[in-house]
């Protein structure tokens, strides 16, 4: 009985203590600040993270919005110039068959290609894109310069002459004279629309002495004795042809850079042996060739194994060899970080060789 009370008296003064104000206000308080830090704690923290995650995601927006834009407008250049390849190869096909059933769309298609050219914006070309073309340029003037050095040591009696395809800019004809030195009558180019011809004579403020610009292609303008269209009169291909003094059929070029032909390799082939297979052309001399493929890299490796077979051939017939300037383009004066691929969305293929006379 004893130790039952003994143990009742201390439970009560337990319960006593317990439910006492003293201790409830501290318990309380102690509570209360415990709740208090707690809450601000995770509140300030919930809020930060709440902003964190408001700033990081207008930014993503933003950003994103900005990387939606710009696919947008690579997507759509990239389907233009698929376009314009899928074109070119068409036409190419067509213009080799000359069949009459099929010059009506033959007929459709170069008038299509006429109208494109009023699209030609180089103010719209990704900065990927200048990049890669000023590379090649580049690569453009000191090849040339390379040749016209080999040709002093071989006794050439005057300054070289350089062939190229070029736009309504003048991009490749202002490097070559403002950036690479070259006089304007030493470059020759071939544009198979009326209007770019125009943009790049003297005549219409361009750079270029009027008869150094033909309007034609450039198979057309190196085996033909006068261009696809003469005082705006225009004459189909395979028409019966008379002298002009605008032809480039018996001009001997030591660099050519056929830039912007498509993704054809026919075609390709093509402007290459007019280029190269022609009378009173020098075959002491080296020559520098740079072409590029569009439309992508589909095949590429393919596409330029053939084109390379294909100037071997045109070498050993004019009892030169080739050789592939970018496997050493310091030895040629090039800048080693020039790339064959590249441009907007790495749609781009370009290359050099050297035709040199077989040692």
């Amino acid at each position: 009985m004893k130790g039952f009370l003994t143990r009742t008296r201390c439970v009560l003064k337990l319960l006593v203590v317990a439910v006492s104000p003293i201790y409830c206000d501290s318990f309380s308080t102690i509570i209360q600040k415990k709740t208090f830090r707690n809450y601000h704690r995770q509140r300030s923290t919930f809020l930060g993270v709440g902003r964190d995650r408001r700033d990081a995601t207008s930014k993503h927006k933003l950003v994103s919005d900005d990387e939606v834009l710009l696919q947008k407008r690579l997507g759509q250049m990239k389907h233009r110039l698929q376009k314009e390849v899928k074109r070119e190869d068409r036409i190419s096909v067509l213009e080799i068959t000359r069949k009459k059933s099929i010059l009506a769309e033959l007929e459709g298609l170069l008038k299509v290609r006429d109208n494109f050219e009023e699209q030609y914006k180089p103010e719209a070309f990704t900065k990927e894109h200048i990049e890669f073309k000023t590379m090649h340029n580049d690569a453009f003037i000191q090849l040339s310069k390379f040749c016209d050095n080999k040709r002093e040591t071989n006794k050439a009696s005057e300054p070289i002459s350089v062939f190229f395809l070029d736009g309504p800019d003048s991009g490749t004809a202002r490097a070559l004279i403002q950036k690479g030195g070259f006089q304007p009558n030493q470059c020759f180019v071939a544009n198979r629309h009326k209007s770019s011809c125009e943009l790049l004579r003297k005549s219409g403020g361009g750079l270029l002495p009027d008869e150094n610009v033909v309007y034609a292609t450039a198979a057309e303008a190196l085996t033909l004795s006068e261009p696809l269209s003469v005082d705006g009169v225009e004459r189909s291909r395979g028409e019966e042809k008379i002298d002009s003094s605008w032809a480039f059929a018996h001009k001997d070029f030591a660099a050519y850079y056929f830039d912007g032909c498509g993704g054809f390799v026919p075609h390709m082939i093509g402007m290459l042996s007019a280029a190269l297979l022609r009378e009173n052309c020098d075959d002491t001399g080296p020559i520098a060739i740079g072409y590029s493929l569009l439309g992508g890299n589909k095949d590429v490796v393919k596409k330029e194994l053939t084109i390379s077979r294909a100037l071997t051939n045109i070498a050993r017939t004019r009892g030169m060899e080739m050789k592939h300037v970018m496997d050493d383009p310091f030895y040629y004066g090039l800048s080693p970080e020039i790339q064959k691929i590249g441009g907007s969305n790495d749609g781009t293929f370009s290359t050099w060789v050297l035709l040199q006379a077989r040692k």
